[in-house]
């Protein structure tokens, strides 16, 4: 067993033989949308799901949305330096274009590289996150091969409250965030802005990389959200939503070594919708929205590259209820355009798209099944399906297993890119079989998902043709094994994934994932003090294809804290990796060693 596996299995041991048994109950009453495209209690679904709450996040003690996300089951990443460079996420060994990314129903994700700017999503806007994993294409067209991640900004309930954080840390770090939220009468509201700025470190840390600088390459992002929703009776709601994000990151690249090379990237999300009851049993809504991913990269060559996304996003859902169970009818249409000062042929594509749904259950019987056609104007009509089915076996267990398929539209740089573009390729396609079972009794929640995924068709380029051509196959297994509960008055979350992402052709585990990563936090309250840990841990991973690069194993240990000074006001602390680990996540690039942050709180209750 690798290393760090030994620290895991044994730090997991120890929190098995020193918490004992108590009284609190797991509910698993969650709210969840993602997973079904309505509001579900988590313990209802068939789906293998995260929710990451508020709390969550502020217990967590992570900087950045990738940090937080890679805590997570069923969740590894990449990050090519420190705070703001370019980050990776993949799911279940999926690659990093392969997850569709959502804010506040708006889809994230470029159009040009396939894959959502991560490092430029601020964790102070965020309400609350969802995940599912697993292809999700007959729930939300392309892209989503390894899974669904959406992201909520916050949002106003009661009295109007005004909040504020402020925080500094390593890297001359620092962190503002304030807000207004809450309802006047029947307007609900929230507005929110921060800023933050670090010095960084060096991006790239090995000086025989020919791109090595050791000027620290530092990051500022300033953000804003705003939600405002009016109840026009208990039955219909009107509402509008923006959010908007601005990110500037350095990094090393070729001389001249004087020359401070920069990623600005804009991303913004505003959207109008109005959910109405047309009868009692027949709910709709109606959305249009807006969302943009602009990326200008500075270096000396003189006028910045540019490559913009812009989507626009129309949707009409209708859930209406039955005696037999919930059924789902839609339709959607997505507009993408590309703008660049690379030479694209062709520059916009639109999607139309239809979908089902149905959703019953009956004693202890629960079945889901979701079709859906895409319409795309570059490659034509595309069919995807799933269909879950989960039995109650005991009010403490519940088994589900599901069978579904996926794909991914090639993205503009595939297609059209110079020299190494293919307008002739077709999209890369999925097909996932799953098991799971859940245990949820008392405090506890313990979950273990079977996934085997096949990837068909995958989009690589070739030398010898030169350009991308359908070429690799790609085989998806793995287990996940995840705990969450209260145990002896600890808070305690663990999560071991077993996974074999690997080319199905040459046998070659896929670049930066591994086969083995492990969390585990635990939380306690003592008073007016919250105390708790992290550990977090990797096996190795390869950065090339051909297995030959090889990246070392790691565990990292973080450390958190925080105070309630009183109802309103409260500090936090933490320190990221507390034993300064040297590791990589891409060959030659830096990581963060030991890290500090403390920050202050007012919050009223």
């Amino acid at each position: 067993m690798n290393h760090p596996f030994k620290l895991a299995a044994l730090t997991l041991a120890i929190a098995h033989t020193a918490f004992a048994e108590e009284i609190p109950t797991y509910s698993g009453d969650e709210i969840m949308v993602t997973a079904t495209r309505t509001p579900q209690p988590i313990k209802s679904l068939l789906n293998d799901v995260t929710i990451i709450t508020q709390a969550d996040i502020a217990n967590a003690g992570q900087a950045t949305l990738v940090e937080l996300l890679q805590t997570q089951p069923g969740i590894e990443i990449d990050r090519s330096g420190g705070m703001g460079t370019v980050s990776s996420v993949y799911i279940r060994g999926a690659n990093s274009n392969h997850t569709l990314v959502l804010l506040d129903g708006l889809r994230m994700n470029s159009a040009t590289t396939g894959a959502a700017a991560f490092e430029n999503i601020p964790l102070s806007e965020i309400d609350h996150i969802e995940i599912l994993r697993g292809p999700a294409s007959s729930l939300y067209g392309a892209d989503a091969i390894g899974g669904v991640i959406q992201i909520f900004t916050k949002t106003g309930e009661g009295a109007p409250k005004f909040h504020f954080a402020a925080g500094a840390g390593s890297d001359n770090l620092q962190s503002f965030n304030a807000g207004v939220s809450g309802q006047h009468n029947n307007t609900h509201f929230s507005l929110q802005a921060g800023y933050l700025s670090t010095d960084g470190f060096s991006a790239i840390g090995n000086p025989a990389n020919s791109y090595y600088n050791p000027d620290p390459d530092g990051y500022r992002n300033s953000n804003f959200s705003a939600k405002i929703a009016q109840t026009l009776s208990p039955l219909d709601e009107v509402g509008v939503t923006a959010f908007k994000s601005n990110g500037a990151a350095q990094y090393d690249s070729s001389s001249p070594a004087s020359f401070n090379y920069r990623n600005d990237q804009y991303l913004s999300a505003y959207s109008l919708y109005s959910k109405n009851r047309i009868f009692p049993n027949w709910q709709s809504q109606l959305n249009v929205g807006v969302s943009t991913d602009e990326l200008k990269s500075y270096s000396a060559t003189g006028n910045p590259s540019l490559f913009q996304t812009d989507q626009t996003q129309l949707g009409w859902q209708n859930n209406i209820s039955t005696p037999l169970g919930s059924i789902q009818l839609g339709a959607e249409r997505l507009e993408q355009k590309v703008s660049s000062t690379t030479n694209y042929t062709v520059k916009q594509r639109d999607i139309n798209s239809y979908l089902a749904g149905y959703q019953g259950r009956f004693d202890q019987h629960s079945a889901q099944l979701n079709i859906r056609n895409d319409d795309n104007s570059q490659f034509g009509n595309h069919n995807t399906g799933a269909l879950s089915y989960g039995y109650q076996l005991t009010p403490q267990w519940r088994a589900s297993a599901s069978i579904g398929t996926a794909f991914k539209a090639p993205t503009f740089n595939d297609l059209y890119y110079p020299n190494y573009g293919n307008p002739n390729l077709k999209p890369e396609q999925a097909l996932n079989r799953e098991a799971g079972v859940h245990y949820d009794a008392g405090a506890h929640h313990v979950g273990i998902v079977y996934f085997d995924n096949r990837v068909t068709d995958l989009i690589a380029y070739s030398s010898a043709a030169q350009k991308s051509i359908n070429v690799n196959q790609a085989s998806l297994t793995g287990t996940t094994l995840s705990y969450r509960g209260v145990v002896s008055e600890y808070r305690v979350r663990a999560n071991l994934d077993l996974q074999q992402p690997e080319d199905s052709n040459t046998g070659l585990l896929l670049a930066r994932r591994s086969q083995q990563h492990f969390t585990l936090a635990v939380n306690k309250k003592i008073h007016a003090w919250e105390i708790g840990g992290e550990m977090m841990a990797s096996g190795a991973r390869y950065n090339d294809t051909a297995n030959t690069i090889k990246l070392g194993g790691y565990a990292l240990f973080n450390l958190t804290a925080s105070y309630q000074v009183n109802p309103a006001w409260s500090v936090r602390g933490r320190v990221n990796n507390v034993f300064d680990k040297q590791y990589e996540l891409v060959r030659d690039y830096s990581t963060p060693g030991t890290n500090w942050f403390v920050g202050v709180q007012y919050q009223p209750r």
